[in-house]
């Protein structure tokens, strides 16, 4: 049997990326979980950009959402409204952002749960939106195994995503193979 526990794929997204959001979800540390998509997107962004490109930009981000994240509901938020809201938690810690103050976007607020996953009540205020933290969890990782499909489907793509990979943060276990793992 193969070990897959240095795969870039398996370490980095899986065990790394998700399962991070998963535990802090888990331990009720929604703003951590939110902040950990935003990375993500950000990550997933990086590897399907142009193979020309060296860093991700807020256009990649915003087509990347625009193309993989979907709730199952009527109401879906823009690739340009959850940039506006990645940047106010990861610069202000805030809902708010350059976007938003602009008008550009609408302010996205947080909930833990809720049915349906997004809340858009313009009556109440048109500038806001409501998105269970859980439900945008579940929105990136679907569009995380999407995506992946898509991109290891084309193979130049393929071999650029994986020299990015490569560059990706893993953890690997070094020492004694007999001590226990806390994977």
């Amino acid at each position: 049997m193969a070990d897959l526990s240095t795969d870039p794929v398996i370490n980095g997204i899986y065990k790394g990326m998700r399962r991070g959001i998963e535990v802090t979800i888990q331990n009720g540390c929604l703003d951590s979980s939110i902040i950990l998509v935003y990375s993500g997107i950000d990550a997933m962004a990086y590897l399907g950009m142009p193979a020309s490109q060296d860093d991700v930009t807020r256009k990649d981000f915003m087509s990347w959402v625009d193309r993989y994240m979907k709730f199952p509901c009527t109401e879906q938020v823009t690739g340009v409204e959850f940039y506006g809201a990645r940047c106010g938690m990861l610069h202000n810690y805030s809902v708010y952002s350059d976007l938003s103050r602009q008008g550009k976007c609408r302010v996205i607020g947080y909930k833990s749960n809720s049915i349906p996953p997004v809340i858009y009540a313009p009556e109440v205020n048109k500038n806001l939106v409501l998105v269970s933290v859980s439900a945008l969890a579940e929105s990136f990782f679907r569009g995380v195994d999407q995506f992946l499909v898509e991109l290891f489907a084309d193979q130049a793509k393929a071999k650029k995503a994986e020299e990015r990979l490569k560059k990706f943060v893993q953890c690997v276990r070094i020492g004694n193979p007999s001590t226990p793992s806390n994977d």
